[in-house]
């Protein structure tokens, strides 16, 4: 077998488990959330991140830390902002056409933010042969590494509504855009185990050809 092959076969009963334990954690973590406290809980470890953001995420990558609850709280905080921004985009361009295809447009909302990690976190459980993690670890990674990208977010809903400030968050944008670009690089290299570039970076473009492709398919079917 070919070394290709061999990176790609998916070994099917271990998808089901990882995909029934992440479903199991998640249905467990938003069942005993407590917001007030989470959130600030949050909120502290987010200047852990922002005050030393690659060795974060190695911790989460290396399983020396647990922040899936942060993790749950993270995503709701971009799903809100995706679905704020969303239908202030149907209010403000009026696109409005059919119930059916409004109902679609709000689910596509809910889950962009889901489907940008998970695409790529089911992608490298199924490379990562060599060094297995969890898929709860592989979706923490890839969501604190994407911190700078909820940041994104939550200054595209301010742009929605304050006309007038582009001028100032389009550079801010662009930086974070960066920065997720280069956690999530390191994050997935320390997820492989690899400590050189050369080894990895092959690797790197292929989980991101893999996921664009996957994700282009799904907004092609209305669903990101």
């Amino acid at each position: 077998m070919s070394e290709n092959q061999e990176k790609f076969s998916v070994d099917t009963e271990q998808l089901k488990n990882e995909t029934k334990e992440t479903v199991n954690q998640v249905k467990d973590s938003i069942k005993n959330v407590n917001l007030k406290k989470d959130a600030k809980e949050t909120k502290s470890f987010l200047k852990e991140i922002l005050s030393n953001p690659f060795e974060s995420v190695r911790r989460i990558a290396e399983n020396e830390e647990n922040v899936f609850s942060k993790v749950i709280i993270l995503m709701i905080v971009w799903i809100l902002a995706s679905v704020i921004i969303g239908v202030i985009s149907l209010i403000k361009y009026g696109k409005y056409s059919s119930i059916g295809n409004n109902i679609m447009d709000f689910i596509s909302y809910i889950l962009s933010p889901i489907l940008y990690i998970l695409v790529p976190a089911i992608i490298i459980l199924i490379m990562n042969k060599n060094n297995k993690k969890s898929l709860i670890t592989i979706i923490s990674t890839l969501t604190i590494s994407a911190v700078p990208v909820i940041i994104i977010e939550i200054i595209d809903v301010i742009e929605s509504l304050i006309s007038g400030i582009t001028i100032i968050s389009s550079p801010i944008s662009t930086m974070f855009s960066a920065i997720s670009l280069v956690l999530t690089y390191f994050g997935m290299k320390d997820l492989f185990g690899e400590k050189e570039n050369k080894n990895f970076i092959k690797k790197y473009a292929i989980i991101k050809l893999l996921s664009a492709f996957v994700l282009i398919i799904l907004g092609r079917i209305g669903i990101y």
